[in-house]
């Protein structure tokens, strides 16, 4: 084989640096904000008496686009509910699989709010697909902790890139 013949090729995982939790889980159906990271995945936690905290799910907003149609490179989306604690920059997805970066709000913890935003972050692809009108996306720095158990939750999450072009889910080979 000669030098021409190698083709280098660079992957996008580094290994997972995790993070690990601890709160005190006061109802079920509790959920955290993860403040200072724009988004999470792999979150897991574990209940005091070593049960599974199993039911874990994203956060939700609704988006309000009665009128003109989103494209993939509108920057300003509206969302009509999702009156949780919202902490900008953070990370929200589509049910197209977009990523987006949302870098201002104009009404954090309230249900309606015009979000400032850039689309397809993390090596995703931008698409109006995700964001039609009463579509759901998800709030990727806030996790819902759903078993029907409170008291003290440990666990850990990988932190999502702070960076939104870093190319963490590029499927074009870069």
């Amino acid at each position: 084989m000669t030098a021409a013949e190698i083709t280098e090729k660079v992957f996008n995982y580094n290994g997972e640096i995790p993070v690990v939790f601890r709160f005190v889980k006061a109802n079920t159906a509790d959920w955290v904000v993860f403040g200072g990271y724009p988004g999470v995945i792999n979150c897991r936690g574990t209940l005091y008496t070593g049960a599974d905290e199993a039911t874990l799910t994203y956060g939700t907003a609704a988006i309000n686009n009665s009128g003109t149609a989103y494209t993939a490179t509108t920057t300003s989306i509206v969302i009509a509910s999702g009156a949780i604690t919202r902490v900008p920059p953070y990370y929200i997805q589509t049910t197209s699989g977009e990523i987006i970066l949302v870098t201002s709000e104009t009404a954090a913890d309230n249900a309606a709010s015009t979000l400032t935003v850039k689309r397809g972050c993390l090596g995703t692809t931008a698409s109006a697909t995700g964001v039609a009108n009463s579509n759901t996306v998800y709030i990727l720095n806030i996790v819902y902790f759903g078993a029907a158990t409170s008291g003290v939750v440990t666990g850990k999450f990988t932190p999502l890139p702070t960076n939104p072009g870093a190319l963490v889910f590029a499927t074009d080979g870069s």
